[in-house]
């Protein structure tokens, strides 16, 4: 009984040979040249980015969310580093998803993702008063004419709320809300993520 278990050892043992050597043929087929060696990446463009309490962002071509900063805050900070910068808030709110921090004189409204510890909206509204050029105006007057030559003639209309106006500019991830008050409008700019 022994040698059936053995015997066929060596016969699978010769048939994968027999199979193995016949791959081993020359190849008449041109090999192909090897790989060029990959060339050193370039490292990302920085994007300048605009600081509207210094300078007045309506006046700069093609400006997005992601190149404009509030005194050295832009969108995707954490919270530690804002905290640097800006000092402890004058309130903070908490909502489901998000911790919502007034500073400068309730001015400038800071939104940090509550799981990420992250800036995900900035908001600047007329009560902030370093802003500076057609900005404090367009905050101050809330000139519809003023909004289309800074961000583009055709926004996004909407009333998410009685009294409230939103215009937004998706690609851009500029929003501009208009709020009616009894005596005059209350108006925001906000920053998010551009869309698209």
């Amino acid at each position: 009984m022994s040698r059936t278990v053995l015997l066929p050892a060596p016969l699978v043992f010769l048939f994968v040979l027999s199979f193995g050597c016949s791959g081993l043929k020359e190849s008449k087929e041109p090999t192909a040249p090897p790989p060029k060696p990959v060339e050193a990446q370039q490292e990302p463009v920085e994007t300048k980015v605009y600081d509207l309490s210094k300078e007045d962002i309506t006046k700069i071509h093609d400006i997005t969310s992601r190149n404009i900063s509030v005194e050295g805050v832009k969108l995707g900070d954490r919270t530690r580093d804002v905290d640097k910068i800006l000092g402890a808030p004058i309130k903070t709110e908490t909502l489901p998803t998000v911790y919502r921090s007034a500073y400068r004189n309730h001015g400038l409204y800071l939104e940090f993702d509550r799981f990420t510890g992250k800036v995900k909206a900035i908001f600047v509204n007329n009560l902030y008063k370093k802003a500076s050029g057609d900005l404090a105006e367009l905050l101050a007057k809330g000139k519809m004419e003023q909004l289309k030559k800074a961000f583009g003639d055709n926004p996004v209309e909407s009333h998410p709320e009685p009294k409230t106006t939103l215009f937004e500019f998706p690609s851009k991830g500029v929003q501009f809300i208009h709020h009616d008050d009894l005596e005059e409008g209350n108006h925001t700019l906000k920053l998010v993520e551009p869309k698209g």
